[in-house]
């Protein structure tokens, strides 16, 4: 076997360890065990192998690489369903990688030479296409961790919401059992008052009592436990930090749409908004949520100091608009986001009765 050939079958093996980084990178995480996976991309490899070693490199041998792909992309459909990950993606993946490769490679051998008449004019067009391929496989892990990364916050952020839920749960609780100690000498008191006349005194007691039981931590309560705890723990994070908040929930207890995508709304519009009103003096926020005939419309206001936050010039705006809009998209719906007289103005609507919430 010819030194042209040997480079060639161990730059295939780099193309097909990335093959398994890049289905992992796209799809998810891999369900198999390492082992076996490996073990059949190291199959895959003696296969193209042993015909790139009994094969003869000149013009013809586009024909043996496009046996190459139309043997990878059926080995790598079956081998993509030991990741997680819809089907739909996995098969996407498994026909773009090879295709893509292939392709690449046959277009730059067709700039560089024309028509492959010599082996180490394959060689050089193989080196560069599994370098370039390569590249394209670091922007796909990349992404995929940005990905990964952000789903992680998100889960990180779900965490503290429920945590920030649970205090106020524990709270209200504790305020309840308190009253419920003393309830025999409210009784007593009410009852002095009603049968002394003094009406108007009862109703101002019947006001203290109510007002004990609240808590101050619970700004939304609209028996949605999910959406209130998200609700609950932003309104109190803007609230901290001194941003004048206003709101308007009207939702039923339940919906028919996931946590995480409520979440990704909400957290997206709120740090969103946090981040341009850092630079306000007098910081307002307003959050509008309301549910009817299948829609749900979720809207905010916060002033801000200029077009930027609608374009997403700075500070990745834009890039948490982004995700909203593709979960609008997700329910047939819509985002629209402009600045209105000072004011930055963002409007979703989800179809909750013609979406897909698997």
């Amino acid at each position: 076997m010819s030194f042209v050939k040997i480079f060639v079958i161990l730059l295939a093996a780099v193309r097909i360890c990335l093959y398994m980084r890049c289905l992992s990178s796209c799809i998810g995480k891999c369900r198999a065990s390492k082992k076996i996976l490996t073990a059949a991309f190291a199959v895959l490899w003696i296969f193209e192998g042993f015909f790139m070693s009994i094969s003869h490199i000149g013009p013809g041998i586009v024909m043996m690489d496009l046996f190459f792909l139309l043997a990878e992309i059926p080995f790598l459909t079956a081998v993509s369903f030991c990741f997680q990950g819809s089907a739909a993606r996995r098969v996407l993946t498994a026909v773009l990688l090879p295709t893509l490769y292939w392709i690449g490679k046959w277009s730059i051998a067709a700039v560089l030479f024309g028509i492959l008449a010599a082996s180490r004019q394959y060689l050089i067009v193989t080196a560069v296409s599994v370098s370039l391929f390569f590249v394209f496989g670091m922007i796909l892990e990349k992404a995929g961790k940005s990905r990964q990364e952000r789903e992680r916050e998100l889960l990180e952020q779900e965490v503290r919401t429920y945590e920030n839920q649970f205090c106020i749960i524990r709270q209200s609780q504790h305020n309840i059992r308190a009253l419920k100690h003393d309830m025999k000498h409210h009784i007593k008191m009410l009852t002095d008052m009603v049968s002394g006349g003094e009406n108007e005194a009862a109703l101002k007691y019947l006001a203290s009592m109510g007002a004990f039981m609240e808590n101050s931590e619970e700004y939304v309560a609209t028996g949605n436990e999910k959406i209130d705890s998200i609700l609950n723990y932003m309104i109190s994070k803007a609230k901290d930090a001194g941003i004048d908040v206003s709101w308007n929930i009207q939702i039923p207890e339940r919906l028919e749409i996931p946590v995480f995508d409520i979440n990704v709304i909400l957290s997206n519009l709120f740090e969103n908004a946090m981040n341009a009103l850092a630079e306000v003096t007098e910081p307002s926020f307003h959050i509008m949520m309301k549910y009817g005939r299948g829609i749900l419309c979720i809207s905010t206001q916060n002033n801000c100091s200029g077009k930027e936050q609608a374009f997403g010039v700075s500070k990745g705006h834009g890039f948490g608009l982004k995700n909203i809009g593709r979960i609008a998209e997700k329910y047939h719906g819509s985002l629209t986001a402009a600045v209105r007289d000072g004011d930055f103005q963002a409007n979703v609507l989800l179809y909750l009765d013609d979406a897909d919430t698997e």
